[in-house]
């Protein structure tokens, strides 16, 4: 069984080595949008494309959503908005230096439309 799954990865391994162009590997990123509940504010995802853009990162897809995480219902406090980007893997760290992580992290979070 054993070298049966070996097989198998190494095979898998191989075929990935196709002589076709592929996709550049990318990475889901999210950044808090900064709203407060009953006064919302933030950062609107214009804005975050905007600034990845300056920052040389090519953003790919974008959309809003909710972290999922718990919220106590209080006016002012975080309302759980973040910005959502799907970025090349390779300039993943130019945008965690404007304050995303990986959207794996939020393991709730969910997509939602933007207001």
């Amino acid at each position: 069984m054993r070298h049966s799954l070996a097989f198998i990865l190494v095979a898998a391994a191989l075929s990935a080595c196709g002589g076709g162009e592929t996709a550049p590997e990318t990475a889901d990123l999210y950044v808090p949008m900064g709203s407060l509940q009953c006064t919302g504010g933030g950062t609107p995802l214009p804005e975050w494309e905007r600034r990845l853009a300056i920052a040389g990162v090519q953003v790919l897809a974008s959309s809003c959503g909710l972290d999922g995480q718990a919220h106590a219902t209080v006016c002012g406090a975080p309302d759980g908005r973040i910005a959502i980007v799907r970025a090349p893997s390779s300039q993943a760290s130019a945008a965690s230096a404007l304050g995303f992580a990986p959207l794996g992290s939020l393991p709730g979070a969910t997509q939602v439309p933007c207001a």
